[in-house]
């Protein structure tokens, strides 16, 4: 049985200090608002996938998700760089991004329904409940 995901605030305000101090490999993404329109800030752990970037959702629709797709332009900051991007939903067409990310953040392979063995034919089936974006820097 697949763990519910529950937002751990404490834990995300530890990993955004660390982002402010360029510490780890976490980045804090900003997304406007979808009904807000203020800026709201969670941590991502961005992957590096055939030479492309993408953040991955882990926990699936969450409010950052529903963000981007509002208004995909972003912010990801790690330290004092701050990147402008635009965040390209391609949830559908990358189960191999999810293995990679499963298999490189393992605290996210409880929330994830694919046996421990997984290979990148079992997370065909489960991509979908898993939304990634591509990560385009903007000039």
């Amino acid at each position: 049985m697949v763990e519910e995901y529950r937002a751990p605030t404490t834990v995300n305000k530890i990993f955004m200090w660390m982002n402010r101090l360029g510490v780890g490999r976490s980045e804090t993404l900003t997304t406007t608002g979808k009904r807000s329109g203020k800026p709201r800030e969670v941590p991502v752990s961005p992957i590096e996938v055939e030479g492309q970037e993408y953040l991955v959702a882990p926990y699936g629709e969450v409010s950052w998700v529903h963000n981007a797709r509002a208004n995909p332009s972003v912010t990801l900051r790690s330290g004092g760089t701050v990147r402008q991007c635009r965040l390209v939903d391609v949830s559908h067409e990358t189960p191999h991004v999810v293995k990679a990310y499963w298999d490189r953040e393992k605290f996210s392979q409880k929330y994830m329904d694919v046996p421990g063995d997984a290979d990148v034919s079992d997370f065909a089936s489960v991509a979908g409940r898993f939304p990634i974006f591509r990560v385009e820097e903007e000039a």
